[in-house]
């Protein structure tokens, strides 16, 4: 699932859900501007920067979203808040925000971070560890279908979709978070198209689910070519990504599958 552009388009949208999680009133996403910022010449993107409007007042949120094991987590993300100082106002405040699904997610030597890790310029959310989100709380919802293993996120968006539709919130809220569960669910479910989604969040009977895949798996065949070469698009898109991150070839190879040669071509084809 590519989490870090379905929370940064999620944050966009519902951008008070993001200040919920680090602790400020929800009101205050008003005062904030939501921006992905690239560094072209260094290929270094950060997911997402919450740019406060009064940059004197509040400091600015930058947020990684770290769904893999990494043990260059906090070290990128101290090369990032060096070239967001570095490229923009050398004064400005800023707070550091990771989001994990699980704590077992996080490197485990923090120690050469401890300077970050102990001070209050770093939030660390772990998915898994929010508050089970009560039943008119839809937002925070969404962010646990997110951390969801697929049948439990597909169950949970069974149960959230009804309840949505007959609360009181407005219309083009109902809308928006609808949408966002689609999407969820629809990277949960790779395979399944939007329209298929939409049919599937309003079935109860977990045994229909296992009638639709058997029934989606006896016409999948004659699309499995085509469904190679979109599986190897979006590898190589994982790879770029990755390398712009800063990982080793190894781990790169390690989470996708191919080999650090396959890799190695892929990184010299591109930035070599």
């Amino acid at each position: 699932m590519k989490r870090d552009s379905l929370l940064f388009q999620f944050f966009k949208d519902l951008p008070n859900t993001f200040f919920h999680l680090v602790g400020r009133q929800e009101s205050d996403a008003e005062r904030y501007e939501l921006k992905a910022i690239e560094y072209k010449e260094t290929a270094v993107r950060l997911d997402g920067v919450f740019l406060p409007r009064q940059p004197e007042i509040d400091p600015a949120y930058i947020w990684e979203v770290q769904y893999y094991p990494s043990n260059n987590v906090y070290a990128n993300l101290m090369a990032k808040v060096g070239r967001f100082l570095d490229h923009g106002n050398p004064h400005q405040d800023w707070v550091g925000v990771v989001i994990y699904p699980n704590r077992s997610m996080e490197q485990k030597n923090l120690r050469p971070y401890r300077c970050l890790i102990q001070s209050d310029q770093l939030v660390r959310i772990y998915l898994d560890d929010l508050p089970k989100a009560k039943p008119e709380e839809f937002e925070l919802g969404v962010l646990e279908l997110i951390a969801a293993k697929p049948h439990v996120a597909l169950e949970k968006a069974q149960a959230m979709v009804p309840r949505l539709r007959a609360s009181k919130r407005p219309r083009d809220f109902q809308k928006l978070v609808i949408q966002f569960i689609e999407t969820v669910i629809l990277y949960q479910f790779p395979k399944w198209t939007r329209g298929e989604i939409e049919k599937m969040i309003q079935v109860s009977d977990v045994r229909q689910i296992r009638l639709f895949q058997e029934g989606r798996e006896e016409g999948r065949e004659e699309g499995r070519e085509e469904g190679r070469e979109e599986s190897r698009v979006a590898i190589e898109k994982i790879v770029l990504r990755l390398l712009a991150k800063g990982e080793a070839l190894a781990e790169i190879a390690d989470i996708t599958g191919l080999t650090p040669a396959q890799v190695r071509k892929l990184k010299k084809k591109h930035y070599e």
